[in-house]
This record gives structure tokens, C-alpha cells and sequence, in this order.
């Protein structure tokens, strides 16, 4: 039975390696039409192909190692099929955001408005990006002031996007063993969501352009976090694309606020279906 197990964990992580190399082509030419549209940031594509191929040699290489050990030490394979799963999802994330990038500069971006549960997505979130906030030792906390049998009428994959991004963005920039606070209410005009962290905090000049496609504070070389720059610009687009607003209170060394308010979605009938909110990797 366990060898059984094995074969079929080899299988499904070979067709992921086979599709995460197709995957990194489309990416490629992603990022080169990104920076088609934005010339003056020279360096986005070198920098994204970095972003991209660095999880997906980690992946070759774990996935190597349980093909080698995977009859011999079952719980190393698990162990290391974890790691390659963390792997997958940075990269799954990743790429998510260009393509919502992208889907935002050529304003192909439908809106599509249902009843949605908050705190499930919410939860979902945080639970997605446990591998992370464990990594750092940072405890995410969500003070859920939203009552059963509530709903906000929004884009659940968009309002999704929102949550991963700001939340991953908290725990990046947050230091070891610190926290993160998440606080959302709800009312029958807008749902108020903001996230707190203990990070460096953001000065007033950099907060004129934080918000800025492929921007990031700490660039070049010896840059400290990872990422693509594409995160808190999706954030806004989204926001605004719903009909809300993001306003961000930091300063240096106080860490950093993001507070976003999304009102109901409303159409001539008033009739939206609840959402079945179950969204798979992108492989």
C-alpha cells in the first residue's frame, strides 16, 4: 500500500514539474509584454524571470530527491513533498499576479459580483499562507466582527486576490517572531477590512509611489524581500475596480496599516447567487 502511494505521489509530482516548465515559457512572454507597457522599468523582466525560476529549481531539485529516497524513507518524502508544494504555491502566486497585471493593463478585467462569505475567504486566506507566517514564526490573528448569516456582494476572486496580497505583504515585511492583526466588519452598506502589521513602516515619500506597478523599496541586487512589485498595485486596481477605497497609515519604524473599505455591489434586481468559493492552483 505505501509503495502504491509513493508511485502515485512520483506521478502527480512529475506532471507538475512537466507543466511548471510549460508554465515558466508562458511567463516569460508575459513579462516581456509587461514591460512593453511600461519601458521605464527596465529591469522588471530579469527581475520577475528570477522570482519565477528560483521556486521552480527548488522544485526540480526536491522532486529529484523524493524520486531517488521515495521507497526507502517515506517520512523525508513527506517532508520534502511539502517543501515542494510551498515551492508550488509561491509560484502559483506569482503568477497569478501577473496574469491579473496583465488582465488590468489590457482592461480585459469582468467584474462578477456575488454574495460572499468574508470570513471564510479570509480564513482561507491565512490558512494558504500558514507555510509562511510559520516560516518567520508570526502569528496572524483575525478579530471577526462579521455576524452569521451575513454577506458582502463582491467579485470573490478578485476580493481573494486582495486578501492573499495583503496579508503575504504583512508577513514579508514583518520581522521574526512578530505579529499580524486583521480586523473586518460589516455592515448593509460596506464591509471595513484593515491589516496591521509590526513591519519597517513605509515613510511619507515612499507612500507616494507604493501603489506603483512593479515598484519595490528595497531593489537591486541585495534586496531583502521577495516578490514581483506587482502585489499592492493589484491591491488598488482591484479595490477601485469594486467601487472601494485603500488608504495605508506608516510610519518608519511604527509598521504599517492597510485599511480597505469595499461597499456592496448592487444591480437592478438586488438578486445575487451565493458564491461557491473553491479556487485551484493555477497547474
Amino acid at each position: 500500500m505505501g509503495d502504491d502511494n509513493n508511485k502515485e505521489l512520483q506521478d502527480q509530482i512529475l506532471e507538475l514539474k512537466d507543466r511548471l516548465e510549460q508554465s515558466n515559457d508562458q511567463v516569460e512572454q508575459l513579462g516581456t509584454k509587461l514591460l512593453k507597457a511600461e519601458s521605464q522599468r527596465s529591469s522588471f523582466l530579469s527581475h520577475i524571470l528570477n522570482e519565477i525560476n528560483n521556486p521552480l529549481t527548488s522544485i526540480l531539485g526536491l522532486t529529484k530527491n523524493i524520486r531517488r529516497m521515495a521507497y526507502s524513507n517515506p517520512e523525508l518524502v513527506y517532508e520534502q513533498a511539502n517543501l515542494a508544494f510551498e515551492q508550488a504555491f509561491e509560484l502559483d502566486y506569482k503568477m497569478r499576479n501577473l496574469f491579473a497585471a496583465a488582465s488590468i493593463e489590457a482592461g480585459t478585467v469582468v467584474v462578477q459580483p456575488c454574495k460572499v462569505q468574508v470570513s471564510g475567504i479570509l480564513d482561507d486566506s491565512i490558512q494558504d499562507l500558514h507555510f509562511k507566517s510559520k516560516r518567520k514564526d508570526i502569528s496572524v490573528t483575525l478579530v471577526d466582527n462579521v455576524k452569521s448569516g451575513q454577506y458582502l456582494t463582491t467579485d470573490p476572486g478578485m476580493f481573494h486576490a486582495i486578501c492573499l496580497n495583503l496579508i503575504g505583504n504583512a508577513i514579508e515585511f514583518s520581522p521574526q517572531s512578530q505579529s499580524v492583526k486583521i480586523d473586518i466588519a460589516l455592515n448593509e452598506i460596506e464591509l471595513v477590512f484593515s491589516i496591521s502589521d509590526q513591519g519597517p513602516g513605509i515613510s511619507k515619500e515612499d507612500q507616494k509611489v507604493i501603489f506603483n506597478r512593479f515598484k519595490q523599496l528595497d531593489e537591486g541586487i541585495a534586496k531583502a524581500h521577495q516578490g514581483t512589485g506587482l502585489g499592492l498595485s493589484i491591491v488598488k486596481e482591484y479595490t477601485e475596480l469594486l467601487g472601494g477605497t485603500l488608504q495605508l497609515d506608516s510610519e518608519l519604524d511604527m509598521g504599517s496599516t492597510f485599511t480597505l473599505i469595499l461597499p456592496h455591489i448592487s444591480n437592478n434586481t438586488g438578486d445575487f447567487e451565493e458564491a461557491s468559493f473553491e479556487e485551484d492552483v493555477l497547474f
